[in-house]
């Protein structure tokens, strides 16, 4: 039936009597709440908010009844047939009052009533012809008021349902605000199609008053509710909440709103999410509104009761929530949810696990997955982890070219004393995503395959940027301390071996055996692993670096459609002209540690001669947020600064230039 209504009412003015406002509020609900409207008992349960239904008895606006025949007989002087379709409407809207401009209207000229005619059958397109036509045999001729009123309002209505259709919103903005009075104050649905617009424009506080001038001239129940239930869809909560406050209420002080209770709840949840203003919902609203998502099982339900619970920090009770929904067939937001929730209560792997399994439905998943196993990988003296896992977590990390996750598998190949794989995964890491620990990792993996000319060069490359990097050219040990991998040094010569210590037993001083610790795939073939140390005196620096950058790989997509590209190449750069042996300062950066021993550095590009630290994040941003969760101990992911260290430095926490020293998985 409201299929039909909907065609009715496009093609044009509805049959007189025809219960417009029931229909109207039932076609134009929000698509997140769609309530029913006098459906059955069955139906009502599987919504996602009570029906709203129009009180046969109750109140409806003049804007929701067509009151047509009731002006043209006014204005022909018929009082008969005026009053007769006035008792129609009363029979039919109780709660109608009969207009006070009725005496006043004048009766159209009789040439006029083929136009009313083509006007009341909705064929605008021909009325505008026959005016035309009229002009043509007279110029002076002028359809009357009342006739060129409603014609106007009638164009800018058809013309604003076309570009409502075709969401076409600038359009609809466009168009009202050239002819603001075009819009008839009692078209409800005109009303709603340019508040939403507005709203969607940001234009918000026109997008209110549109919404809350419904609510002062409307008396239609559904045509309020749906209005609230807009305004909550389009709208700031605290803007529609002020349109709630507008409610009425009965002898017993409650609202009208009521019937969408369940509603409003979820919107005040929705925002309480997203860090709007909004009153706090009752106990008794999540009640009603936790009764409501387990009685219809919708999954969206069910997990919004998740996050809300997850941010309030009630881990349980979020985890619960996210299970049901997953249960219910929720999509992977909802395991998201559930893999943060499992984390939040110390179950870890059952935290990667799902995850993983979600990683190809939301990217947000596989992000998750590489960060809950890279603290496990990037301990100083790692637990053994199986090649299973190992080789699935580099699988994920390369298809999705996680920076985080290469330098995750190359301090955990490090520290494991696999160099070369270590060696490799850190050069992949730098290429996706160049930070001060993936630099580090890489150096320090060079020095220890004794590619000192190498090393030395990557601390050049990036001089100025990261000082924890070039501080290595200034430590006391050449390779720094022994890491926690180090077997224990050979017996003299002619001593008697011992017996071969178990794959997993502990060493001296904590070392293990390599067996003890998971086997690092390499990402592709090494291009090229034997390169012969050279020395290079510390005279010598700042070193001359080629201007082809080696981290730079082909997307994979172009990979495959690039075949003479060997595995493990670079792209080359264009040939250029010698670089020039100088270091020059960088804006952002601090003190670098040679300049202790008096080596000046060149001005920075923007004529910048002293070291200078990054400025404060602006406000508002998510880095703020950040910096401030991290200082007052609110977050579980540490600084990088205290996550990784200058080996052999006193700063140091752990034995070799790996992070999280100490810390748990």
């Amino acid at each position: 039936m409201l299929e039909a209504l909907a065609r009715r009412r496009s093609r044009g003015p509805a049959p007189l009597g025809l219960p417009m406002g029931v229909a109207l509020a039932a076609l134009t609900l929000p698509a997140l709440t769609l309530p029913a409207l006098a459906q059955g008992p069955g139906a009502e349960e599987a919504s996602r908010a009570p029906a709203i239904v129009v009180d046969p008895t109750g109140s409806a606006a003049n804007g929701m009844v067509d009151e047509s025949a009731l002006r043209y007989y006014a204005a022909q002087k018929q009082t008969a047939r005026m009053k007769a379709e006035a008792a129609r409407l009363k029979q039919l809207y109780p709660g109608w009052t009969e207009p006070t401009d009725l005496d006043t209207l004048q009766p159209s000229p009789p040439e006029e009533a083929p136009l009313w005619d083509l006007f009341t059958a909705g064929r605008f397109d021909d009325l505008y012809a026959a005016i035309a036509a009229r002009r043509t045999v007279d110029g002076s001729w002028q359809p009357s008021e009342e006739l060129a009123r409603k014609l106007r309002r009638a164009g800018f209505r058809s013309r604003l349902k076309g570009l409502a259709s075709a969401r076409r919103n600038l359009d609809v903005v466009a168009l009202y605000r050239a002819d603001p009075s075009a819009l008839d104050p009692s078209d409800v649905e005109s009303i709603w199609i340019v508040a939403d617009a507005l709203a969607a424009e940001e234009a918000t506080a026109q997008a209110y008053n549109l919404y809350k001038s419904v609510l002062d001239t409307s008396n239609d129940t559904g045509a309020r509710l749906a209005t609230i239930q807009k305004a909550m869809s389009n709208l700031p909560m605290a803007a529609a909440e002020q349109l709630i406050a507008l409610g009425r209420t009965d002898s017993d002080g409650n609202s009208e709103f009521r019937r969408i209770a369940i509603d409003i709840t979820r919107a005040r949840i929705v925002a309480f999410l997203h860090d709007e203003a909004a009153h706090e919902p009752t106990t008794t609203d999540i009640a009603a509104f936790q009764a409501q998502a387990r009685k219809t099982g919708d999954p969206r339900e069910t997990g919004l009761l998740g996050w809300y619970a997850y941010k309030r920090q009630q881990f349980r009770e979020a985890l619960d929530w996210f299970k049901l929904a997953i249960s219910r067939g929720g999509d992977a937001m909802i395991a998201h949810g559930l893999a943060h929730s499992l984390r939040a209560v110390g179950m870890t792997r059952e935290a990667e696990e799902v995850a993983y399994a979600w990683r190809d439905k939301y990217v947000g998943n596989s992000i998750l997955f590489i960060e809950l196993l890279e603290r496990k990988l990037t301990q100083a003296n790692p637990a053994f982890i199986d090649l299973d896992r190992i080789n699935r977590y580099a699988k994920v990390t390369l298809a999705s070219s996680s920076g985080e996750g290469a330098q995750a598998l190359g301090w955990y190949a490090y520290n494991s004393c696999q160099f070369d794989a270590a060696l490799e995964w850190f050069q992949h890491g730098i290429a996706w995503l160049p930070s001060e620990s993936t630099v580090l990792g890489y150096a320090l993996a060079l020095q220890r395959l004794k590619r000192t000319r190498e090393s030395l060069e990557i601390v050049n490359r990036y001089d100025g940027l990261f000082p924890k990097v070039v501080d290595l050219l200034f430590r006391e040990g050449p390779e720094g301390p022994p890491l926690a991998c180090s077997v224990a040094a050979a017996p003299p010569a002619g001593a008697r071996q011992p017996a071969a210590p178990a794959a997993t037993a502990v060493l001296a001083n904590g070392a293990r055996a390599p067996a003890a610790y998971g086997r690092v795939p390499k990402p592709d073939i090494s291009a090229n692993g034997a390169v012969r140390p050279l020395p290079v005196l510390r005279s010598e620096f700042p070193l001359s670096v080629a201007s082809e950058n080696p981290f730079r790989y082909l997307p994979a997509a172009l990979a495959r459609q690039v075949p003479e590209r060997s595995a493990g190449g670079f792209l080359a750069e264009p040939a250029t002209g010698a670089p020039p042996l100088v270091a020059r300062r960088v804006p952002g950066a601090g003190t670098m540690p040679y300049e202790r021993y008096g080596f000046a550095l060149l001005p920075g590009y923007n004529g910048l001669t002293q070291a200078s630290t990054l400025s404060d994040p602006p406000a508002g941003t998510q880095w703020q947020d950040q910096q401030a969760a991290g200082a007052n101990g609110q977050t579980r992911s540490s600084r990088e600064s205290d996550r990784f260290g200058i080996p052999g430095s006193q700063r140091a926490t752990f034995v070799e230039a790996g992070p999280n020293a100490g810390q748990q998985p």
